[in-house]
């Protein structure tokens, strides 16, 4: 049986067809400046960076004179006309949670051992709160096995400009650069788990990191809400709301504002998202402590059910999302789910509006809520009730940063 082959010619065309007619319009609109990187004649590459938001995939990709393979999940590949372009142009390396990491290491390699640059952004799914989220264990392994050199890409200003809470964009400067390359004749004598202390040290990586230019918009608070889902006054769960540069309350006189600088002042006292964000899953688990019990949510949402491996998915459909300490329901137009949470193996978030959950059995879901909607904070709830239920209960929630159950 013939191998598969993953690199083609044509990719490389199709990369600078997209530089020339696309990057002059995103590096204008995003005020995006680096300096490129040379790696076509010295790869291939494996490249590692911080995830900041959707777009870094494009202006990865810009920055560098020769093509690169993202590693994907695989629900990003099955939505049809899109994914088929973006198959066809870019031909990720698609990853799923019904996969072996074993197959995708296999992909991955294939792709290095036929000349091509091979792309992960090891936290899995761009920052919520601008700060750097969890890695997963293994990529001092994985290191090790792909054994090419590796280099270390810094991603700056994408968050502020476009935050993933946000409904409206925000104008400011953004930047890439290398931070180190590091090559294969340094691997024998370095251990797996020091690579991979490594790649944490060196992607830990905070939207407040530099210093802070301001990012303008209209309406620079909207969205907030879905991030900071619970009041810091009245400590009420889902009663926050965003309007203009504000974030308030509905239920109390509770009043926040959002500068151009990524931070929020509350009763006086700045601080970045990064702080608030733990703050918030702090009230939220005190508040689930006390209601967990006897809480109960319902969203209007849309879903859609896919195969690991598929390449399509089905088509959206209404449903009624609910959760409470029974698990997950979903009630269609002729029928219902339900999932208790020993029946999840895992959640992830979707760009801003969508929420994927894999069923120990069955076909995976990806949930599409209102735009208005907080898909972080459902996420959190999925969460807290496996972390509580299934572990015993856990005082330092807020300590264990959510994103690191977005998944890859």
């Amino acid at each position: 049986m013939a191998t598969k082959k993953y690199t083609f010619w044509q990719h490389g065309v199709y990369v600078k067809i997209i530089r020339f007619f696309v990057g002059p319009f995103f590096k204008l609109y995003y005020r995006f400046k680096a300096r490129s990187i040379k790696i076509k004649k010295t790869g291939p590459y494996l490249i590692l960076a911080n995830h900041t938001a959707e777009f870094d995939i494009i202006f990865l990709g810009m920055l560098f004179d020769a093509p690169l393979y993202f590693v994907a999940s695989d629900q990003l590949l099955n939505a049809g006309k899109g994914s088929w372009v973006l198959r066809t142009l870019f031909n990720p390396i698609p990853k799923s949670k019904s996969v072996a990491d074993l197959a995708l290491v296999k992909r991955m390699k294939s792709v290095l051992q036929e000349g091509g640059n091979v792309a992960i952004f090891p936290e899995g799914n761009s920052s919520i709160h601008g700060g750097p989220s969890s890695i997963p264990e293994g990529m001092g392994r994985l290191i090790k096995f792909l054994n090419v050199p590796v280099k270390f890409i810094s991603i700056q200003g994408l968050y502020l400009s476009s935050p993933r809470w946000s409904y409206y964009r925000k104008f400011g400067p953004s930047t890439m650069k290398e931070l180190k390359t590091i090559t294969p004749d340094q691997f024998p004598t370095m251990s797996a788990e020091s690579l991979e202390t490594l790649v944490k040290e060196t992607l830990n990586i905070s939207a407040y990191d530099n210093p802070q230019f301001a990012y303008r918009g209209k309406r620079m608070a909207e969205g907030l809400h879905k991030l900071i889902f619970t009041c810091p006054e009245c400590l009420g769960l889902f009663t926050t709301d965003s309007k203009h540069n504000e974030l308030f309350c509905r239920k109390c006189d509770f009043k926040g504002i959002y500068d151009q600088h990524g931070y929020l002042t509350v009763k006086g006292q700045k601080e970045n998202l990064i702080k608030h964000n733990a703050m918030n899953l702090q009230r939220f688990h005190d508040h689930m402590i006390v209601h967990g019990k006897t809480i109960s949510i319902q969203r209007p949402s849309e879903v859609a059910f896919w195969a690991g491996g598929k390449l399509k998915r089905t088509a959206f459909e209404s449903a009624k999302f609910e959760i409470s300490e029974k698990g997950v329901k979903l009630i269609l137009k002729d029928k219902q789910l339900h999932y208790s949470f020993d029946e999840i193996y895992s959640q992830a978030i979707q760009v801003r509006t969508k929420l994927i959950i894999y069923p120990t059995k069955g076909p995976m879901m990806l949930l599409r809520f209102k735009t208005y909607d907080s898909p972080y904070a459902i996420l959190n709830m999925i969460q807290w009730y496996k972390t509580n239920l299934m572990e015993g209960n856990k005082h330092e929630f807020s300590k264990r940063d959510a994103t690191t159950f977005l998944g890859l």
